[in-house]
């Protein structure tokens, strides 16, 4: 059995993790100032440790020294809210991992999973990268979307006041990195909130276009290595986010109800505005994972136009997960 020691001075919040932790089946210490935790760790060496830094006596940096002193060789997760005032002594190492409080506990179990080798920690998301991207887009959200596979993070997406700004992977920048990342199969995806400033913008245009044009790209490239049967289904879901059944896929997406374009300059009815209001409220619900809620508002938004094709994708997708009237609540596990 995994040992996990975690280091928190405040012990409402170190019972918590701890609880949340032992669930995966890994046994827990726990120490409230860095020299109870050398006494643990004397005793029972850990696989891994999860510590705050600004600690009572010693700060939790010191860890990392005392651990090299006694050779052993323990992955480390710092969780801090004061990372800026930290970030500048914390190492750079594959074994120290950082993360800025509140951190919720289904997303610490995700690392403490990928640091002990559990495979279980790549299952993938309900949602994927194009799901995420379209709830980030449209509901404005500054958020930093992870991709990660096989336990590594292969790719990130940064997105600022609703715009995509940059995509990188292992194999590169930009359009292509969007594209590939949009497209990745059986990966975990994450969203983060979005901290500091934004990074400087190496994408043009707006969200609904570049994923056209990733989609795009990827579409020829695939062409040219001759594709297979499983990667062209995944081109078609992708493009069927956006296509109404009548060929809107093929262009610029259709607008949302009452959305500027250079044909519509007529103003809103009511009908209209109530739908578009249900319409970021249940993307809202959506983009914070309260999926239960979100269908019931989408239903409240299909009374008004029952034929809309977005809002009747997005209700199929939540009944496919389990989502409805009468389904029992379904968990979030898997989701990122």
């Amino acid at each position: 059995m995994h040992r996990v020691l975690i280091i928190e001075d405040e012990t409402v919040l170190r019972s918590s993790v701890a609880r949340g932790i032992a669930k995966l089946g890994t046994e827990v210490y726990e120490a409230g100032t860095l020299n109870d935790a050398l006494t643990i760790v004397d005793r029972a060496p850990p696989d891994l440790v999860i510590s705050d830094i600004d600690l009572p006596e010693r700060s939790g940096l010191e860890l990392l020294g005392e651990l090299g002193r006694r050779d052993l060789k323990v992955p480390v997760v710092f969780v801090s809210g004061y990372l800026n005032a930290y970030r500048s002594q914390i190492p750079h190492h594959a074994a120290v991992e950082v993360l800025e409080k509140p951190v919720p506990i289904e997303e610490l179990r995700q690392v403490v999973r990928r640091r002990l080798g559990d495979d279980s920690a790549a299952e993938a998301s309900p949602f994927g990268v194009p799901d995420y991207l379209q709830l980030a887009c449209m509901g404005r959200h500054s958020v930093m979307i992870e991709v990660e596979k096989d336990g590594n993070i292969v790719g990130e997406v940064v997105i600022s006041s609703g715009e995509i700004l940059s995509a990188k992977d292992d194999h590169g920048r930009g359009l292509a990195a969007l594209g590939r990342l949009t497209f990745e199969d059986g990966a975990l995806v994450r969203c983060r909130r979005l901290l500091g400033d934004p990074p400087q913008r190496e994408l043009d245009g707006g969200w609904e276009y570049l994923l056209m044009e990733a989609a795009r790209v990827v579409d020829e490239t695939r062409r040219s290595q001759e594709m297979s049967a499983v990667e062209a289904n995944d081109d078609a879901r992708f493009e069927s986010a956006f296509d109404d059944g009548d060929g809107a896929g093929e262009g610029r997406p259709e607008p949302r109800i009452g959305e500027a374009d250079d044909e519509r300059e007529e103003p809103l009815s009511e009908q209209q505005h109530a739908f578009n209001a249900l319409w970021d409220e249940g993307l809202d619900a959506m983009f914070a994972k309260n999926y239960q809620a979100a269908l019931e508002v989408f239903e409240r938004a299909g009374a008004i136009f029952p034929d809309d094709p977005r809002l009747k994708a997005n209700i199929k997708r939540l009944h496919e997960l389990g989502y409805g009237t009468d389904a029992n609540e379904v968990t979030e596990e898997g989701v990122g």
